[in-house]
């Protein structure tokens, strides 16, 4: 998210020559959302489309300077552009970036650390775009995000600006001149890069949200309207403002509808994002019109040219900047819920004004207009204090790395039994460690089992003894996965063949679109071939698990009914020779207890969770009427994960989850013989 200098463009209401009140107020409007979106306002849910909106103005402003260079000497100074871009937007930038690496050593949980110093490298480095998306970070809905993720869209401008004048140059170069040609072009950006969101979107929606092939369309788009919209003012002038006021009026509509309209879950980017990307290059290809026409007194103009709106709009980089990592640090310093309080992420968001002015002034400002560098020392340093500072993190890792975390104390070996038996310390014999406990997944990982959101087609895998007759089949999600560790061991003790249908995020039981987020869209697919398989193969049992999330503070009754009716189904549905057994959720953190016992080594008891708020009792209630109403099998372990009153992180010498929901291979493990015990009536004898 970017601004610059806006092209020469005349305008009413006598407002100075050069200067766009309504581009200014747009990028108000646009940071406006984002920050009110990211604080978790209600009704700002869709405020993410801000980046869009910022989007168009950028490619806007940028192409109509290079049209204009083009049209008036020829060609395009590639050194002086890219030292104006550096002083634009490099000075504040780093600023937060420095200031956020003091405020996470001193406030994040030291677990956290490693990843958030690479995360900066890679924003000084201007790739942080890349990393989110070989990571494949969920922007939209994401769990303890990064404090740099906002930096992913300076990452696709910057990209986008190495080559975009160079294409424009050689295409003028080479077409003899012809701005229509080097306008066709920028059309075939437009539909090439919105045909590769449309495709890349359907198998990753991190690579589709944040890579530059699939968002070169909406810069693209406002290079369009700059390129294009001269055009239409050979119009009479009252026509042409006429149709100019009813579009910048219909294009603010639009982007609102967005922000009132999208989910978290939604496809995003996509055809969705057409609204905000046409509604901005509306309102701004009606300010151009108007500038050359007789104006309105009705023009859109009118509101986005007030006051506050401008200064936001001066100071929407610097806000940009500083809002999100005040709002990550101080929601995971308090360790609060997702989402944040109401009351929390309003003053978040009202503080970060300060801290917006306070870098506007104090930095943005003086190197945007007083700098006196050179273009040469100015490229010259725009290269090498980013390289510097991106070595210098990447140094710290290995530091942050090595801090301690567990106590020097020690526990007895974990003994399952019910209620657990809670250690309220990091044991120094901690298993697994908590630097290992994202990657303490189990056997079912290892093997390429575990099947990913985008694997539309269902793989089976076989453990066990594969010889065996009896087969049972474990059904579900990545929950289902967790529980493999302790099945596994079930299914080699009583030398039986365990059967594997897997998938992240995609739940055996097709509930309403509460549950089949549009970012899995292969799930429907891959849940309804399990079920062929199955119905053809007729296992002797059928072991059904699935992530059910905490419970949501909806409509209980509504969500009940839902689940009864999905997984009533979904019994029917399956072959009647098998036996299906539903094992019942493992509990769900607000936020991550391992994030939280890095923190905490000799006060584990803070990153428990009270037990009424770890189950979604709704849904747990749906899936014991069920098993009675069916004949069907339910097994609750949750007296083995809690205490009558809360439930611990770490078991005796065990850590229990890996994250927020999932637990370590190494628990699950553990929890076979009481799990053997609870299936014994559907099993063959020892």
């Amino acid at each position: 998210m970017t601004t610059v200098r806006e092209p020469v463009v005349r305008r009413p209401s006598g407002v100075r020559s050069g200067f766009r009140t309504d581009i200014q107020g747009l990028r108000a409007v646009a940071v406006v959302l984002v920050v009110l979106g990211h604080a978790g306002v209600p009704g700002f849910v869709g405020g993410f489309i801000g980046v869009d909106v910022f989007f168009v103005i950028s490619g806007f402003l940028i192409t109509g300077h290079l049209l204009t260079a083009l049209d008036q000497t020829g060609r395009i100074d590639l050194p002086l552009f890219y030292a104006r871009r550096a002083r634009r937007i490099l000075p504040a930038a780093l600023a937060v970036i420095v200031l956020t690496i003091a405020a996470a050593i001193a406030f994040v949980p030291p677990l956290r650390l490693p990843e958030i110093l690479k995360d900066a490298a890679a924003s000084a480095l201007w790739v942080p775009n890349l990393r989110f998306a070989i990571d494949q970070t969920d922007y939209l809905s994401g769990s303890a995000p990064s404090p740099f993720q906002h930096y992913w869209s300076l990452g696709v401008e910057e990209q986008f600006y190495l080559f975009w004048p160079v294409l424009l140059l050689v295409t003028f170069v080479l077409s003899r001149r012809s701005r229509r040609m080097v306008v066709g072009v920028i059309g075939i950006v437009v539909v090439v890069s919105f045909a590769a969101v449309l495709a890349v979107g359907s198998i990753s929606q991190p690579v589709a949200f944040f890579s530059l092939p699939t968002r070169a369309w909406e810069l693209a788009v406002g290079g369009l309207v700059a390129g294009v919209v001269p055009a239409g003012l050979r119009l009479a002038p009252g026509i042409a403002s006429r149709i100019a006021v009813i579009a910048g009026w219909l294009g603010l509509a639009a982007i609102l509808l967005g922000v009132f309209a999208y989910r978290a879950d939604i496809a995003y980017p996509g055809v969705a994002t057409l609204a905000p990307v046409l509604g901005t290059a509306a309102v701004i290809a009606s300010g151009s019109v108007l500038g050359s026409a007789d104006g309105h007194g009705w023009s859109v103009d009118r509101l986005l040219g007030i006051r506050p709106l401008q200064y936001l709009g001066a100071v929407s980089y610097s806000l940009y900047l500083v809002h999100w990592p005040l709002i990550v640090i101080v929601h995971e310093r308090l360790g609060l819920a997702t989402p944040m309080p109401v009351w929390l992420g309003v003053l978040l968001a009202i503080g970060s004004l300060p801290l917006a002015a306070a870098l506007f002034a104090g930095v943005e400002s003086p190197f945007r207009f007083r700098s006196t560098n050179s273009v040469r020392s100015t490229l010259v340093l725009a290269a090498a204090i980013p390289t510097v500072i991106a070595v210098a993190l990447f140094a710290t890792v290995p530091l942050v790395g090595g801090l301690p975390l567990r106590s020097n104390r020690s526990v007895a070996s974990t003994t399952i039994s019910s209620p657990p038996s809670a250690t309220d310390f990091v044991p120094a014999a901690v298993a697994p460690k908590l630097g290992d406990a994202a990657a303490d997944t189990g056997l079912l990982y290892a093997s390429g089992c575990q099947q990913t959101l985008t694997a539309p087609d269902p793989l089976r895998c076989t453990f066990g003894d594969p010889e065996s007759d009896f087969v049972m089949v474990l059904f579900g999600d990545s929950h289902a996965a967790r529980w493999f560790t302790a099945l596994n061991e079930v299914a080699k003790g009583r030398g039986i063949r365990l059967d594997t249908y897997t998938k992240s995020g995609c739940r055996s039981e097709e509930t309403d679109a509460l549950w089949d987020a549009s970012a899995n869209p292969s799930c429907a697919r891959w849940r309804t071939a399990v079920v062929q398989r199955l119905r053809a193969e007729k296992p002797d049992v059928i072991v059904l698990t699935n992530h059910l999330g905490p419970t949501s503070g909806g409509n209980d009754r509504a969500l009940q009914a839902d689940w009864e009716r999905a997984a009533t189904s979904m019994l029917a549905r399956l072959p009647a020779e098998s036996r299906v057994v539903t094992i019942a959720d493992t509990p769900q953190f607000a936020a991550s207890p391992v994030d939280c016992l890095s923190a905490n080594v000799e006060n584990a008891r803070r990153c428990s969770v009270p037990r009424e708020a770890a189950f979604n009792t709704v849904i747990s209630a749906a899936q014991r009427t069920v098993a009675a109403r069916t004949g069907s099998g339910f097994v609750d372990l949750s007296d083995y994960f809690c205490g009558p009153s809360s439930c611990p992180p770490i078991i005796g010498s065990t850590l229990v989850y890996s994250d927020e929901h999932h637990v370590t291979a190494t628990f699950s493990r553990q929890l076979a013989p009481v799990l053997d015990a609870a299936l014994a009536p559907y099993l063959p004898a020892r």
